[in-house]
């Protein structure tokens, strides 16, 4: 019988090639369709510092839209810088310019630099978590570096909002205690799951 660190990562590699299968358009469609499920949260509406991943270039829900969204409702929005192989810290965005200007990261995504200070994990209220596979029960598979569920650890002031897109959802997600579920889950077709 596989470990659950083994189906895991057997989980990743059957998601990742279902994403990779996604076109651009179905991508966009998919996450629009989740965006506009999160701007109607009550949760959301009333957050004012607002920390929201920076997309994968492909096989990952978009976030950009989200975060000009953010900014249009005056919103502060922090994105995640990785530290090391077991930290992650929240780092202030100051606008577009400064979204543009982001160096990538090892992964390819845009991350402020280290030079930047993190903000206090206590002050954000909302948090928009990635992942690679999520199931009604609010089980979540991340990518396997458990970067989120160490930082959700330390912000406990914040409603924790998870997004995925359809092929990301399965009956059941591999789990343990460690695993910290989210407040809740949005797929395109609408909650997958709630706290």
């Amino acid at each position: 019988m596989a470990t659950l660190k083994q189906a895991k990562q057997q989980l990743r590699r059957l998601i990742q090639q279902k994403l990779a299968q996604y076109g651009q358009d179905q991508l966009q469609n998919e996450s629009q369709q989740v965006i506009n499920q999160l701007v109607q949260l009550p949760a959301y509406k009333q957050a004012q510092h607002v920390s929201i991943y920076i997309n994968m270039d492909k096989g990952e829900l978009q976030t950009y839209m989200l975060i000009k969204d953010a900014w249009k409702n005056g919103k502060t929005v922090y994105v995640p810088r990785c530290v090391g192989q077991n930290d992650m810290q929240m780092v202030r965005l100051e606008g577009q310019d400064d979204l543009d200007s982001l160096p990538r990261n090892k992964w390819g995504i845009p991350e402020p630099a280290t030079d930047r200070a993190a903000v206090d994990p206590l002050l954000l209220d909302f948090i928009v978590v990635p992942g690679v596979a999520f199931d009604r029960e609010g089980n979540r598979c991340g990518h396997g570096r458990g970067y989120y569920d160490r930082y959700l650890a330390k912000a406990t002031n914040a409603f924790t909002c998870a997004v995925c897109l359809s092929d990301q959802v399965l009956d059941q997600v591999p789990a343990d205690e460690h695993d910290k579920k989210p407040d809740i889950i949005l797929a395109p077709l609408g909650i997958l799951y709630k706290n």
